[in-house]
């Protein structure tokens, strides 16, 4: 790891440890507001969470990371190399907004973890946060492994599959 890259993963360490959030796994069907970060080449994963999030009347607000330059206009929601500060750090009223809200859920559907990403899930304060990363050192509070199928509809898919689970209610 360069140097610049670990004195960045170490500077946002130390920014995560104060952000405050108290960790509570949601009932998907309670769920107001709904952050999703995400990539270009994962757009049909983003329709997927989108169709079935807004299906249930949830406010949601994504981040779309392009590691690249886009070839042409990125949109409103997206974050470009042009938005990244000399560590790497996104920045701007739309970063600073987008981790300042409140999210009841925090789903990163992308398969490419960077500084990016790991900035947006750990300075989020969202209740809870789902993704996939092969590092052991991640910001999720649950941490889907799909190595075995590297897919983002994929990934969306697991994600949703297993917040149902873990919130489904036995019959005694």
């Amino acid at each position: 790891m360069k140097l610049l890259k670990k004195y960045a993963y170490r500077k946002l360490q130390k920014m995560a440890a104060n952000v405050r959030r108290s960790v509570k796994l949601p009932d998907p069907d309670a769920v107001r507001k709904v952050g999703v970060l995400w990539q270009p080449t994962e757009i049909q994963a983003f329709h997927y969470v989108q169709n079935y999030f807004t299906g249930q009347g949830v406010i949601l607000r994504n981040l779309c990371v392009y590691t690249q330059k886009p070839l042409e206009g990125a949109g409103a929601n997206a974050i470009t190399p042009n938005d990244l500060n000399w560590l790497g750090f996104p920045g701007g009223g739309m970063v600073d907004d987008f981790i300042g809200i409140d999210f009841d859920l925090l789903l990163n559907i992308s398969l490419e973890q960077n500084l990016i990403f790991d900035y947006l899930t750990a300075l989020s304060k969202a209740t809870f946060k789902i993704g996939w990363s092969t590092e052991k050192i991640n910001f999720f509070d649950l941490n889907i492994n799909i190595s075995g199928n590297r897919n983002a509809l994929y990934l969306a898919q697991q994600q949703i599959f297993y917040l149902r689970q873990l919130n489904e209610k036995s019959c005694i």
